[in-house]
């Protein structure tokens, strides 16, 4: 009984197809391969991490330029000193240079002066060029007109020991800002002032001061409320008597003060100056002696 056995496991084995045995042999193959491509893309995410990775390091532990920077290199960059930014609010040094000495007042010539037909001491509206040495004003029959934005200077050029101004300023809604000058001349250097009287009027505040040689000094300050409504024209009144100043503004006084000891029984000059407001200037009447 025990021989047939091998006998008929050889039988049974003869009895399979060679088509079933390709079958089984390609499964298996397949089998092997399906696994080899699952495990290829299972690593594929970790080796991409593991390059990013090696790639961040490296560009960290290297300049942009591809060339690391040496000693000197660090040391040179920090030796270097910002731009400076120019503050806005600080004026130009040339700028305040050229507005100082635009600003000096302007004195008539000598000899316009001594050849001058202006022997008159009374004049009313004397709105011409030729009675004024003048910058940046403009003279019509009506009155006389400073240039906005900039500094504006006109002095009459006949002298005066003794002074009486009376005129009108055109108001739209609060007074211009405006200087009123007597200017007295240098013996010495006809071309320079010896001393100034400064009367300033701004909307709310009227100052008398004293300038020699480029110095100010206060002589009085007076509060003013002149209470216009809409546009019109403000009169005002300035008197030199060689000893004190008399101010009046709409018709009433405002202010008395001492005139500079240096202008008595000297022959001073009448000067406007403007530095920013445009001024309008009509009903001007000069007189004195």
């Amino acid at each position: 009984m025990m021989p047939e056995e091998p006998e008929q496991s050889l039988r049974r084995a003869k009895r399979i197809s060679p088509g079933v045995l390709l079958a089984v042999i390609l499964l298996i193959v397949s089998t092997l391969l399906i696994y080899k491509i699952q495990s290829m893309e299972s690593d594929r995410p970790h080796r991409e991490a593991l390059s990013r990775q090696t790639a961040g390091q490296k560009s960290i532990s290297e300049p942009p330029s591809g060339k690391a920077k040496t000693p000197h290199d660090e040391s040179g960059s920090s030796k270097e000193k910002p731009t400076p930014i120019l503050d806005p609010i600080t004026p130009d040094p040339e700028l305040v240079l050229t507005q100082t000495a635009n600003r000096q007042p302007l004195l008539p010539d000598v000899k316009m002066v001594e050849e001058g037909e202006l022997n008159s001491t009374s004049w009313q509206n004397p709105f011409y060029n030729l009675f004024w040495k003048s910058k940046g004003w403009q003279f019509t029959e009506a009155g006389m007109v400073s240039t906005a934005g900039q500094i504006s200077t006109a002095t009459f050029v006949r002298p005066y020991k003794k002074i009486s101004v009376s005129f009108r300023v055109d108001v739209k809604e609060n007074l211009p800002s405006f200087e009123l000058h007597l200017l007295t001349r240098d013996p010495a250097n006809p071309q320079k002032v010896l001393i100034a009287s400064a009367i300033i009027f701004q909307n709310n505040t009227l100052s008398v001061f004293a300038v020699k040689q480029g110095v100010s000094k206060s002589l009085k300050q007076v509060k003013l409320d002149l209470n216009t409504t809409g546009p019109s024209s403000v009169s005002i009144r300035f008197v030199g008597t060689g000893n004190r100043f008399v101010i009046s503004v709409g018709g009433r006084r405002v202010l008395t003060c001492t005139q500079p000891a240096l202008q008595s029984g000297r022959e001073c000059f009448l000067s406007f100056l403007t530095t920013k407001d445009q001024v309008q200037i009509s009903a001007l009447r000069i007189e004195g002696e």
